[in-house]
């Protein structure tokens, strides 16, 4: 079934260029051209959105909303308007509006903005529908996923186990690449075997080298007996080197060493002790960068490197959100004799919203967090640790909205000074985000990530030249 939009304006707001365009990618559109054709409208036949573009006071078109909610409780709304406040942005936003566009747009925009608030409503759908055994239906390994890209990793993941081959896994802090490595674990013929792990950027060289290696009483101060290194302990079964990039050089040489010739030597020993490990290391730096500065050796990085996994961030895999969260909570319930029954679809909006830059394990935070400090049974709201913005929370300093607690409100002004910067150096260098990181001081990468978090598009500041 097409996705049904009820478009409340004049023909100008959703011309026929940008018609088209939504009508190809499943979208059918309904214009109407003032308030009482659109009620009459909205009686007659469900809608999944409603973009209203009266060119009217906000005032106006906010008590047109709660007319058309009284009609469809469960309709979408984005607002078009030449008001940019925080006032007004806010106080739509908390009305219920689930977005909010400032006229002038480009078609883009307003494609993007229906596409988008399409999106969320299907999940905000599904939460609805989400039970255990659709936890259970979705898990693999302890990992909990129904997003496309993980279900290739699993597939990977099922493929790889049966071998012995070196595993690199990559992903940002806090994806689970610790669990992506146990599953390959627990799923080889060495799943009987110990499964040992070890943080290589929380120790110094030397500890390191103890750690991994052993060493024999009497090696250093301290030594006062024998130690097995983890080699040795994880022989026949897994070792997992988390946080592999922040070794240093000479580390890197010794632990190529015991890779190629799966022996190793305590600290303080002469004799060589044979190994049966399989090795899988992960990091979350660039790790093609560091070698690019001679700071990682291109023969260890070939060496770890023969399967890759690039674990992806979770904003990148939205639709396992509502998963997680029905998780988390059930285990947070468990382990602080909670009694929380879930998310309302408000706050679900706000963790759909969030750019979630700590990943799964900021989610579990968050959640504990909410857990603890709910007064009832349903997380209604949720405060996150992170400066990244919500893009619900938008707002200029014109204004102050003391409704607003006095940390999201400062994230408001922050993410709002940010979007006008970037809007302004992107048009002064006609979208090129090499050229404008460059210019401002910005890291490209950082940039990049601003651009995204946004929803800023390079491309409509682009003029002749190729960027």
């Amino acid at each position: 079934m097409m996705a049904r939009v009820l478009v409340l304006g004049e023909e100008t707001s959703c011309s026929e260029e940008t018609r088209g365009i939504l009508e190809s990618r499943g979208f059918q559109i309904t214009l109407c051209k003032d308030k009482s054709e659109g009620l009459r409208k909205l009686f007659a036949r469900n809608f999944d959105l409603l973009v209203v573009d009266l060119q009217l006071p906000v005032s106006s078109e906010m008590e047109f909303f709660r007319l058309a909610r009284l009609v469809d409780p469960n309709i979408s709304v984005i607002m078009v308007t030449a008001e940019g406040t925080i006032a007004s942005t806010v106080r739509a936003l908390k009305g219920g509006v689930s977005d909010y566009l400032q006229r002038p747009y480009n078609p883009s925009d307003l494609v993007q903005s229906i596409e988008r608030t399409f999106r969320e409503k299907q999940v905000l759908r599904e939460i609805r529908l989400v039970r255990p055994e659709s936890v259970r239906k979705h898990t693999f390994s302890n990992i909990i996923s129904k997003s496309p890209k993980m279900q290739y990793i699993f597939e990977i993941i099922k493929r790889v186990a049966g071998t012995d081959s070196t595993v690199f896994i990559t992903g940002e802090t806090g994806v689970g690449k610790e669990l992506v490595a146990k599953a390959i674990h627990d799923n080889s013929p060495r799943r009987d075997g110990p499964f040992l792990a070890i943080n290589c950027g929380s120790l110094t060289e030397t500890l390191l080298e103890s750690e991994l290696f052993g060493h024999e009483k009497g090696a250093f101060t301290g030594a006062f007996k024998t130690k097995h290194g983890k080699f040795e302990c994880a022989n026949n079964g897994t070792l997992f080197l988390d946080e592999l990039g922040d070794i240093t050089s000479a580390m890197q040489v010794k632990l190529l060493r015991a890779l190629q010739e799966r022996k190793v030597v305590r600290v303080g020993g002469n004799d060589s002790i044979a190994v049966d490990v399989r090795v899988i290391s992960a990091t979350n730096q660039d790790i093609k960068e560091k070698i690019r500065r001679h700071e990682f050796r291109l023969d260890l990085f070939y060496r770890l490197n023969v399967i890759h996994i690039h674990v992806p961030p979770l904003r990148e895999r939205q639709e396992d959100i509502p998963l997680l969260v029905q998780h988390f909570i059930k285990v947070i319930n468990e382990n602080l004799g909670r009694k929380i029954k879930g998310v309302s679809t408000r706050g679900m909006k706000q963790l759909l919203e969030y750019e979630w830059p700590g990943n799964i394990r900021e989610l579990e935070n968050v959640l504990e967090r909410a857990c603890i400090t709910c007064d009832g049974d349903v997380i209604d709201q949720f405060v996150f640790p992170h400066d990244a913005q919500n893009p619900a929370m938008e707002g200029t300093d014109e204004t102050v909205d003391t409704d607003v607690p006095f940390d999201l409100a400062r994230h408001m002004v922050v993410a709002q000074f940010e979007k006008r910067y970037l809007t302004e150096a992107l048009r002064r260098y006609e979208g090129n985000v090499s050229e404008t990181a460059k210019r401002t001081g910005i890291h490209q990468r950082t940039l990049w990530r601003k651009v995204r978090e946004h929803r800023l598009d390079r491309m409509q500041f682009k003029k002749s030249k190729e960027l």
